[in-house]
């Protein structure tokens, strides 16, 4: 199935823009200029020879660095804060598709923007910040930008009205309605596993923070919506970290 372009917002302030691609072709004119001896001629092929194999190593080396590329995303065990507590493919691997639901929150083949704001999520394991796998609740294939501070993910085969288009932590609500919203739906949306005692594969107590404030009840009833900073704390106890001044709240 054709992947699902994320529609341009001019309140969107964290999408890419790829990387200028190379122009094909070699040498200018095309072809090397016939000499007037064979002198010329042989004093001039390994010139020839040495220049043709940097430009086409020179190719090659930003036909791998730059450009859109197209993956299931966060497939490696990092992230833009450190290692991932858990990869994406625990959502993936639960088949999602268009109009499949979970805890009443719609895959859809569009981004529904009637209610559209975004929370911020920090995972500390023993002290260790864990990143959040981009790809959330974006079904596969998905198609991921280059940018300066990381991929963002702005195609795939449907998006749920809960998603993450970055492994920075940020959670995107877009929504056709105005409900409330819990971080446990976004675990269940990603598949994993949260409670007092648990965040995704990480067991220990957990200290959870909601806008700075302690939340004593399960970390799975925090409520998300505009401008909600969210840490939970794995084991060791963190000091609350303020991630408001981030454009993409």
């Amino acid at each position: 199935m054709t992947p699902v372009s994320k529609k341009s917002k001019s309140r969107q302030t964290r999408r890419y823009s790829s990387p200028s691609r190379p122009k094909g072709g070699g040498a200018k004119g095309g072809t090397w200029r016939k000499m007037g001896s064979k002198r010329q001629r042989s004093a001039t092929w390994p010139w020839a020879l040495a220049l043709s194999i940097v430009i086409a190593g020179g190719v090659a080396l930003i036909a791998l660095g730059g450009g859109s590329t197209s993956s299931s995303s966060s497939s490696s065990g990092s992230g833009s804060n450190g290692p991932l507590l858990a990869t994406v493919a625990s959502f993936d691997n639960g088949s999602p598709g268009p109009n499949t639901t979970v805890d009443g929150i719609k895959c859809e083949t569009s981004e529904q923007l009637l209610f559209h704001v975004h929370s911020h999520l920090a995972i500390f394991v023993d002290g260790h910040q864990r990143s959040i796998p981009m790809g959330i609740g974006i079904a596969p294939p998905r198609q991921t930008e280059a940018g300066a501070t990381g991929s963002f993910v702005v195609a795939g085969t449907c998006f749920y009205w809960l998603h993450a288009h970055t492994s920075d932590g940020i959670i995107h609500i877009e929504s056709p309605i105005q409900r409330t919203y819990t971080l446990g739906n976004y675990f269940d949306i990603w598949r994993q596993p949260l409670g007092p005692n648990q965040v995704g594969p990480a067991h220990g107590k957990v200290t959870a923070y909601r806008n700075g404030q302690l939340f004593t009840g399960n970390p799975r009833n925090i409520t998300i919506g505009a401008h909600i900073v969210i840490q939970l704390d794995v084991g060791t106890n963190v000091p609350f970290k303020n991630f408001t001044a981030w454009d993409g709240l």
